[in-house]
């Protein structure tokens, strides 16, 4: 599935590698920058035009995703990174599994256990089908990373920085608390209503072509 995804900001799969261990290595441009969040960290003068060309990187491949029936499943600041340009890329496809999405399903590559700091509530609730030890991913549930994401960029931190333990996470997530409004550095009134937006029920969080125009219009501005 991953060889298929051919886009500016998808990180592309060249191949893969045998005899490095156990697994199977799977062969990638080397992104000089790192992730994310090593990004941010190294770059906190980063300028707010900046930033958004990294959420504008970051919409337009979550959008090529969807066009082609994919859920990424498990955006987070560990699973996008930085190439040498400055470029965006998402990174982390068709790892854990599966599923195919004609008629309601999708296609998703990962599962909630890696990054439950940027994961959508609904993924955390008791499965439907008795089958399934987890909730499948969904778009809407990428609206909901692509807001936290949203915030770790704008802010230079990641969601719930304030809390280190894991389930702790998970029961704030559960339990419908939202990761707080940092004080500093002060995210603007309408960045911070489209990272609440991008929070809201998954009926009514926005698309991610509402997202591309929100990004795109803040760039301009």
């Amino acid at each position: 599935m991953w060889q298929k995804l051919i886009h500016d900001n998808i990180l592309p799969l060249y191949g893969v590698a045998f005899g490095f261990g156990p697994f199977t290595a799977m062969v990638s441009p080397w992104a000089k920058n790192g992730s994310l969040t090593t990004y941010l960290e190294s770059h906190r003068d980063l300028l707010v035009p900046d930033r958004f060309k990294l959420l504008s990187d970051i919409a337009s491949g979550l959008r090529y995703l969807h066009s082609n029936r994919v859920v990424h499943g498990d955006l987070s600041g560990s699973n996008v990174l930085v190439m040498e340009n400055g470029t965006a890329c998402l990174s982390d496809f068709g790892l854990s599994g599966v599923v195919s999405e004609f008629f309601g399903s999708s296609t998703f590559s990962s599962t909630i256990s890696g990054n439950v700091r940027w994961g959508a509530p609904e993924l955390f609730a008791p499965p439907e089908n008795q089958d399934s030890p987890t909730n499948r991913p969904t778009k809407g549930a990428d609206i909901y990373s692509f807001g936290s994401t949203m915030l770790q960029v704008l802010s230079g931190k990641v969601p719930y920085y304030y809390i280190k333990q894991q389930m702790q996470i998970i029961v704030m997530v559960v339990n419908g608390k939202k990761p707080r409004r940092p004080e500093e550095p002060k995210i603007a009134e309408d960045h911070w209503s489209m990272i609440e937006r991008c929070w809201s029920p998954c009926n009514v969080r926005p698309t991610i072509e509402d997202l591309l125009n929100f990004v795109a219009a803040q760039r301009r501005n």
